[in-house]
């Protein structure tokens, strides 16, 4: 019944007002169950529960006038006005009537359906909206302490809601109804506004000797894809005597990124300022081509070493040129240049090697055929040059390599030729009676074979012969350092890294592969192990090998119900005993887990000094609603357990903040003197407070009467 009287009130509303010419508003559609018009002085009066929509506004009202005629709009009693996702309501509004201008009484105003404001008046004039007399939290009111855990009472408070800006004018920041902070002036921005300028969330440190420290992120957006974030940290006990500043600038844009971090420290007896700086970039010019480069210049003391008592001073810049289909549609060409620069005049740093290097590679496909051509070219530079590191280096590398896979009744077969020749030339500013050069050439014939007719197992079978046509014993090792023995670099036709060492010695490598399912457990499992026709080899001698036999190369992994363990072993090959052991277990379920432990024995290798045991931990859990705790550790097992670093982070939180109380532990079993770090810090923060900004509001000290 009052459905049906509604509607026909309203349609006999709008036919009255087109026969009598009504001023109204074209945007405003109005739903009451009682309408009175004053046809003379144009004027509407809406009864208790009226409905108004103007524009994209929705208005529930009490009692209300329209007065077209003098552009007003009066509600007695409360209302509610609904526009997109904010409400605000209150008594007694008055204003114009698309609403541009208003003042209303005993308002509150629900931001974004997560931020509220309580305010004894408004005033609304076109884009600003003034609270006055205002509380303002975004958190539960019958929160943990029975009351917000944290709000702002605010004299008075202009919000732009084009900028969607809020500007706070004498504002006392309120923990659990406690006042704890005053600022005269502060503004920030919703969560609907653009990047803007501001402070973020402040961090304070406490060094356990003693030492406070105050971090005030500061962000600059420089233009829509530039950013810049300075970091000052203030001492608050060295106010006067220590200084460190963080400066990141960041780009980022469809063709690329570019990162710049600065970090200054200064003291008080110190009249050199310690910098580091640290770059890099990566840009991509087309389609085919990519160019990326990083580095880093310090003049600053080395963290982990601090008996240097002066600045080590270096530099370190890495550059490279990515270019693909350069010639035809499947090659690669690729532009390294890196080198690390010592400032100081010492002659072990000055040995330090500056490299370039120019790799090319294409491939050519023929069915089931490849042919794959790798061209290198390296220029090794040092400032001086010892008998056994020149000068400058400059050697070609060149790789041939042909592959041909076979399938036949269940046995795959992987067969590669490869050719391998690399040229050196030594120059020597100490004695230039060493400088000389050398060639080597080696050919390397490898077939592998797996087995595919088990359902969940795969033998797997090679053979490599290495072939040396020209080989020099002058070669300088300066790219085949590296080493390592595990599963799949058993495998590998050179189990050496680089061209300057050739892996000499004829081999069989067997093993099996497996992937199956056990009680609804999944299980990978490989193993391996090598034989030599030749003990008397380059990478036999560096792994402390004697026999035919290397040891075995274990990995396995396993996952059931959240729970993924992995194993990564070498067992010797006579009692089985480990010599290398790498465990990982995590657990993501009811606790966030996972432990990494580490164990090396001093026989696995032959320059290898000692045993190492360790263990990596990271724990977290959340305790419940309110509460999660955090744990990092990476601790020595050979040495009492004794931490290498640990960390131990709690955190409280709720809907509308967080409180992170971090303690961090620092110690370095380098045998140089480190000074152990422990530091306790406190971040609270506090959500949709957005970027603060103290410094917009030049007149805020100024005396009122000027």
């Amino acid at each position: 019944m009052n459905k049906n009287f509604s509607s026909i009130t309203l349609f006999l509303f709008f036919l009255l007002t087109l026969a009598m010419g009504l001023k109204a508003n074209n945007n405003t559609y109005i739903n009451s169950s009682n309408i009175i018009y004053n046809e003379k002085e144009n004027k509407i009066e809406l009864a208790e529960n009226s409905k108004i929509n103007i524009n994209n506004i929705n208005i529930l009202i009490d009692r209300g006038i329209i007065d077209y005629e003098n552009d007003k709009i009066e509600i007695f009693g409360n209302f509610y006005i609904f526009e997109d996702t904010n409400i605000l309501s209150g008594k007694n509004l008055v204003g114009n009537a698309n609403l541009d201008t208003l003042k209303a009484n005993e308002v509150s105003y629900l931001y974004n359906n997560n931020f509220k404001i309580d305010s004894d008046s408004i005033r609304k004039n076109k884009n600003k909206i003034t609270f006055y007399d205002n509380f303002l939290t975004p958190c539960k009111l019958d929160g943990y302490f029975n009351c917000p855990t944290w709000s702002l009472r605010v004299d008075k408070t202009d919000y732009y809601i084009e900028d969607d800006q809020f500007k706070h004018y004498d504002t006392f920041l309120q923990i659990a109804d406690y006042k704890i902070f005053y600022l005269p002036y502060f503004t920030h921005y919703g969560s609907k506004a653009p990047r803007k300028k501001g402070f973020l969330t402040p961090t304070m440190e406490f060094n356990l000797e003693g030492e406070v420290g105050l971090i005030t992120p500061l962000y600059l957006p420089i233009n829509e894809s530039s950013d810049l974030l300075i970091k000052p940290k203030f001492f608050l006990n060295q106010i006067f005597e220590k200084f460190s500043l963080n400066t990141l600038y960041e780009r980022k844009n469809i063709g690329g990124n570019f990162k710049l971090e600065m970090d200054n420290i200064s003291k008080k007896n110190d009249s050199k300022v310690n910098t580091s700086i640290r770059f890099n970039t990566k840009k991509i010019i087309d389609k085919n081509r990519i160019i990326s480069a990083s580095g880093l210049l310090s003049n600053n003391l080395s963290t982990t070493r601090s008996i240097n008592e002066d600045s080590l001073a270096f530099e370190d810049i890495y550059l490279r040129i990515e270019n693909y289909d350069f010639l035809n549609e499947k090659d690669y060409l690729k532009i390294d240049i890196s080198g690390i620069e010592s400032f100081e005049t010492s002659s072990i740093s000055s040995t330090i090697p500056i490299l370039q290097n120019i790799n090319y590679m294409n491939n050519l496909l023929f069915n089931d055929k490849i042919i794959s051509n790798d061209l290198d070219l390296i220029i090794l530079k040092r400032d001086k040059s010892l008998d056994d590191s020149p000068s400058e280096s400059f050697k070609i590398n060149l790789k041939n390599e042909f592959i041909y896979n076979k399938f036949l009744k269940g046995i795959n077969s992987l067969n590669k030729i490869i050719f391998v020749n690399n040229f050196n030339e030594y120059y020597f500013k100490h004695n230039k009676s060493l400088n000389r050069n050398d060639f080597n050439s080696n050919l390397i014939f490898s077939t592998s074979l797996f087995y595919n007719k088990f359902k969940n197992l795969t033998p797997r079978l090679k053979f490599i012969l290495p072939v040396e046509i020209s080989q020099s014993n002058n070669t300088i090792n300066e790219n085949s350092n590296s080493l390592t023995f595990n599963y799949h670099n058993q495998y590998s036709e050179n189990r050496l890294f680089g061209y300057d060492l050739f892996d000499d010695t004829p081999r069989f490598i067997y093993g099996i592969e497996s992937n199956f399912n056990f009680k609804e457990q999944n299980i990978i499992f490989a193993i391996n192990q090598s034989y030599d026709l030749n003990t008397k080899s380059n990478y036999l001698s560096k792994i402390n090998q004697t026999s035919n036999f290397s040891d075995y190369s274990l990995i396995m992994s396993s996952e059931y119900e959240g729970i993924n363990y992995e194993i990564n072993a070498r067992l010797d090959e006579k009692n089985l005993s480990k010599k290398e052991m790498n465990y990982t277990i995590s657990y993501n379920k009811d606790v966030n887990l996972k432990i990494n432990y580490h164990e090396t024995e001093s026989e696995s290798f032959q320059n290898y000094s000692k045993n190492t045991k360790s263990i990596d931990i990271d724990v977290s859990k959340k305790i419940n609603d309110n509460f999660k705790i955090g744990y990092l550790a990476n601790l020595d097992v050979k040495n009492n357990y004794n931490p290498y670093e640990t960390s131990l982070k709690v955190s409280l939180f709720d809907e509308c903040s967080q409180l992170d109380l971090v303690y961090s532990n620092r110690r370095f079993n380098d045998n140089f003197e480190t000074v152990p770090e422990d530091v306790f810090s406190i971040t609270f923060q506090m959500n949709y407070l957005g970027l603060i900004n103290v410094g917009e509001y030049n007149n805020i000290f100024k005396n009122k009467n000027d």
